[in-house]
């Protein structure tokens, strides 16, 4: 029995698409500068990423609360580390502060963006297809996205 040898009209184009689905996507932008940093990344990065935090707009006090309730059976991470991861997200991730569109997960983007989970969603697939934006303009063509939306936040987008 011979084997029979796909149609190449088929094969290439879903090895091309095989091809773009794997190529190295680039990093996520870094996390903002700051006091504390380096502590948040090495302490809350041992049990997830650094990201869960990123789409939140906390005040000091929920900050302090969600680091508490992490921490509460991590006898080994300081007062003072503490207090410095604290700060660092009270300063970063706070009510009326940027939004991280290359980082934050659709569900944050609901949030901070007002948008519906569907335009979420819809960034952060385009994210995950062709890499980071990097102007409101990219954002803006994002298929189907509210743009107004958007619009009225644009001064506080991060890319």
């Amino acid at each position: 029995m011979r084997a029979r040898i796909p149609n190449s009209q088929f094969l290439i184009p879903n090895c091309l698409l095989l091809l773009v689905s794997i190529a190295p996507q680039p990093p996520p932008p870094p996390l903002p500068a700051g006091p504390g940093k380096e502590v948040f990344e090495s302490v809350c990065s041992l049990c997830h990423s650094p990201d869960a935090a990123v789409g939140k707009h906390w005040t000091r006090t929920q900050w302090d609360a969600k680091v508490t309730e992490m921490l509460q059976e991590e006898p080994d991470v300081t007062v003072e580390e503490r207090e410095a991861i604290v700060g660092y997200l009270s300063a970063n991730f706070k009510p009326g502060g940027k939004i991280y569109v290359n980082r934050a997960a659709a569900k944050d983007l609901v949030i901070s963006l007002d948008l519906s989970i569907r335009d979420a969603e819809a960034i952060t697939h385009r994210r995950e297809e062709i890499g980071p934006f990097e102007t409101l303009d990219d954002l803006k063509n994002v298929p189907g996205l509210d743009t107004g939306k958007i619009e009225a936040r644009k001064d506080r987008l991060a890319f």
